[in-house]
């Protein structure tokens, strides 16, 4: 006789014998459509192209946000004595790094500011998509994969190149439809010809772009819905959680056999580090995402006084022994939980591809924010052999949560977890911050000049794209009595009769 394994399991049937079931009907959007926008200044001159999207009564569904343009070679050598011409490619993916910086308005308030886009969209395409992804769709932005054929690279004088990429901005990382009536500014900041071009000798040749355009997916809302949501908002903002990269390059002087001294961040500890080393020299004749291994001996990563990993990773690159560090770069990304995994073999890990990855998180893989953790990150690195000559650059990629709010005013808050956090902690106002102290800080950083504060304080040159380093003491305290508000007076209470005994204790 057959019975339950438990008395708590629910009984149930599969969907293959659910024959009366009707599915569910979708009710809330009427239409979707392609908007194309092109930049509002001209492409074929200047290194920058902005685009405005300005009050849309559309939902935008960002995470489908693509820029297309065309690329073609100019100053081409021809060729001499019946000799070939100088093969020219362009780098990987050139889609997204034909650009190195984007930056992304939303009503004149800037939400996100990529700085090494380049680097980031390349190593998040290579960890993060899947191979039928990256073998497909992203061949249209210049996808090659590793152990495959490299000749789609190739550039030719007569023919332009076709392009159509997907923006990677974090922000736009989200499965949630931007609100409408909100003013969206993107502006791209083209990448030298010396990295985005490759060939075997030095050449002139330089690329030019045309024909760009910007597309996004624009979803029509039913008007009861629509209503419904804008009176939500008048009472709560809505929230678009994403998850943040931050890089920055440590300069590694030639002749060294460890890293010098360094602490990549101060404030919050990261969810991820990626690290590559490459070389600091762009040049036509060399490859620009070459993550080569330069014989590092050992690697660890101090995030809040933790080791991690407990014991430093032990490479030896000369005899092929790197399982270690091969094995946790595909454990630490969370490639094996996810079942979608690099194609990056023990071979090619020491050719080109060589990147160590730690995972603070508790665990691999997590849509939820991770606990916030204070404390400073440093980096330790040795090498087996003196670093060459000009030195190297440590691309250090770093992973942190973050948000940000738009009320029912199109007022939009970016929730600067990281700076809020410690700056309430450091300086002992609160011992802990919730999201609702953690935004109402936010709102007041908003309405001070934290730029001119601090430099009146320290005499500095600080400017939107600077870094502040808050370990460091201002010269005066003036800078933290502005950026904390103070908190409201406390009222004395005393019972009437003390009231009245001290008061007449001075004629007594």
């Amino acid at each position: 006789m057959a019975k339950l394994m438990s008395n708590k399991s629910a009984p149930s049937a599969p969907s293959s014998l659910c024959i009366f079931d009707t599915p569910p009907s979708q009710v809330a959007f009427n239409k979707g459509q392609w908007m194309t926008y092109t930049p509002t200044n001209p492409v074929d001159s200047g290194t920058s192209y902005t685009f405005n999207v300005h009050d849309s009564a559309h939902f935008f569904q960002l995470n489908k946000t693509y820029v297309s343009f065309k690329l073609s070679l100019k100053n081409v050598e021809a060729a001499t004595n019946g000799v070939d011409s100088n093969v020219i490619s362009h780098t990987n993916f050139i889609g997204a790094t034909f650009f190195n910086q984007v930056k992304l308005f939303f009503n004149n308030v800037i939400v996100y500011d990529s700085n090494n886009y380049d680097y980031k969209s390349y190593i998040h395409t290579l960890f993060g998509e899947n191979g039928d992804t990256k073998g497909g769709l992203l061949t249209a932005a210049g996808w090659c994969d590793p152990d495959g054929s490299q000749d789609g690279r190739i550039l030719s004088s007569t023919k332009e190149l076709d392009v159509c990429a997907p923006v990677l901005l974090e922000v736009f990382q989200t499965e949630k439809l931007l609100v409408p009536h909100v003013n969206i500014t993107l502006t791209f900041y083209r990448n030298s010809d010396e990295f985005c071009l490759e060939a075997a000798k030095a050449t002139k040749a330089q690329l030019e772009i045309s024909d760009l355009k910007l597309h996004m997916r624009a979803i029509d809302v039913v008007s009861s819905a629509a209503i419904a949501l804008e009176n939500r908002l008048r009472t709560t903002p809505a929230l678009y959680p994403f998850t943040i990269s931050k890089v920055k390059i440590i300069s590694i002087p030639e002749g060294r056999l460890d890293l010098p001294f360094n602490t990549i961040y101060h404030d919050i500890i990261p969810r991820r580090v990626i690290i590559g080393l490459l070389n600091p020299e762009n040049s036509v004749t060399k490859d620009s995402l070459n993550f080569d291994h330069y014989h590092v001996s050992e690697i660890q990563l101090d995030a809040g006084g933790v080791m991690y990993p407990p014991q430093p990773i032990n490479c030896d690159f000369s005899n092929k022994n790197y399982a270690e560090a091969f094995t946790r770069m595909y454990e630490e990304l969370g490639c094996v939980s996810n079942k979608s995994c690099p194609k990056i073999s023990y071979k090619m890990f020491r050719t080109g591809y060589t990147f160590f990855v730690f995972n603070i998180s508790p665990i691999d893989t997590s849509n939820a924010w991770e606990l916030q953790k204070s404390g400073s990150t440093q980096l330790k690195m040795r090498f087996s052999q003196k670093t060459p000559k000009g030195g190297l650059n440590a691309i250090v990629l770093s992973q942190f949560d973050a948000a940000y709010e738009v009320d029912g005013f199109r007022n939009v808050v970016c929730v600067d977890v990281n700076l809020a956090n410690h700056l309430m902690e450091k300086f002992g106002r609160l011992a802990f911050s919730t999201p609702n102290q953690t935004r109402t800080m936010n709102y007041h950083l908003l309405d001070l000049n934290i730029l001119k504060m601090w430099n009146g304080c320290n005499g500095l040159s600080v400017d939107l794209t600077s870094e502040l380093s808050l370990d460091a003491t201002p010269r005066n305290h003036y800078f933290v009595n502005m950026i904390i508000p103070k908190p409201p007076a406390k009222r004395r209470f005393m019972c009437v009769f003390n009231a009245i005994l001290k008061k007449n204790t001075k004629y007594l």
